[in-house]
């Protein structure tokens, strides 16, 4: 499948994100054919834009012939629209998160395999320069056996945020919050790199902002290796805006936005602990190298979707890699509410009661499907 000749429908086209979806697919030199949004300005305003049809009824859409969906509504619908679609024999990308829950993300994966399409999620980080030279790295066994790793990532908001969509921060529109929101590209990125923990032990607070769901977490992590870390993900303060650090047997490896530091150890450190010598001397001190990054945009995810669709090679975030963050993110949750550490894989009844039981109190009134 050519790129140049991709026939394109939006989902959730007011949605603002869809201005940086918008270059990605000018990227590739893909064709808007259809556009749909549940509010008939904004819906109108940018079918005029792009000189195609809009509609605000999605089966209404899915009757335009064309290749790829791209998903931009609110978390809570990316299920259902992505079964439609996929049922109506098109390729899917849809925003982060997957879904709400791992229940129904399994679902999706199940029924792109069945239907023989792709099914890809919006984890454009994946595509950063030095997220690719970490897993890189990771892959060539630079950090030996894994020790410990750290997440610390904060995305400060106004309370202004919160107010632009009625669905944002409650139980039913968003099924979440900074876990779901904002946090799921850090999970993403460090079960890209680390694997996914066996255990969690989670809290979450709601410290400044007026929302039911959460703007501050913590969580303690352990992996089936023995290795432990941890997460601290917030829109309520003020720090590095991401920093994961990885520290293995043979060396570490210091992420940031546009920024890797490696330190190579002289010798794995399991050889040094069984050495000779003494017995309070540490080891010498490791090679640091340096590599810096760019960019984070969506162009280059619309690039490897496109290579994906073109070779039938799987994508940078396919459906079931991607459903790790959401899982992560929802035993983090049912660890906090339920004060017990939680095991992975999930168990996804329990999480599904849990998270009907949150909806039905939720206090949320109005939900569309725009961002």
């Amino acid at each position: 499948m050519s790129a140049n000749g991709l026939r394109v429908l939006v989902i959730g086209a007011g949605a603002g994100i869809f201005r940086a979806h918008r270059a990605g697919l000018e990227a590739i030199g893909a064709r808007v054919v259809g556009v749909q949004d549940v509010d008939p300005d904004r819906v109108e305003r940018v079918a005029d834009e792009l000189e195609c049809p809009g509609h605000t009824e999605t089966a209404e859409l899915l009757e335009i012939p064309a290749d790829l969906a791209v998903i931009l509504a609110p978390h809570p619908f990316h299920a259902p629209l992505t079964i439609a679609c996929l049922h109506a024999g098109l390729h899917v990308l849809v925003e982060k998160p997957i879904a709400i829950q791992v229940a129904e993300a399994d679902a999706m994966a199940e029924e792109a395999d069945r239907c023989g399409r792709v099914l890809a999620v919006a984890f454009q980080q994946r595509t950063r320069p030095e997220v690719l030279e970490a897993r890189r790295l990771v892959d060539q066994g630079f950090l030996g056996e894994l020790q410990h790793a750290a997440l610390l990532s904060t995305w400060p908001r106004r309370h202004a945020y919160f107010d632009l969509g009625p669905w944002r921060g409650s139980w039913r529109g968003e099924g979440g919050g900074v876990l779901l929101n904002q946090g799921e590209h850090d999970l993403d990125l460090l079960c890209h790199l680390a694997g996914v923990p066996a255990t969690v032990f989670g809290w979450t607070r709601t410290r400044m902002h007026p929302v039911e769901t959460e703007d501050t977490v913590e969580a303690i992590l352990q992996w089936s290796s023995g290795a432990v870390g941890s997460v601290h993900i917030s829109t309520a303060e003020v720090d590095e805006a991401q920093r994961i650090e990885l520290t293995g047997s043979r060396g570490r490896l210091r992420l940031l936005p546009g920024r890797l530091e490696a330190t190579r150890n002289r010798e794995d450190f399991r050889e040094y602990a069984a050495s000779v010598g003494d017995p309070f001397q540490g080891p010498e001190p490791g090679e640091l190298s340096v590599f810096e990054g760019a960019g984070n945009g969506h162009e280059d995810l619309y690039r490897d979707l496109a290579r994906a669709l073109g070779t039938g090679l799987a994508p940078i975030a396919p459906a079931r890699e991607a459903t790790r963050a959401l899982e992560l993110a929802n035993a983090i949750i049912l660890s906090s509410k339920s004060g017990e550490v939680v095991g992975l894989p999930l168990d996804r009844p329990r999480y599904g009661a849990l998270l009907r039981d949150l909806q039905e109190r939720s206090g949320t009134h109005e939900l569309t499907r725009s961002r």
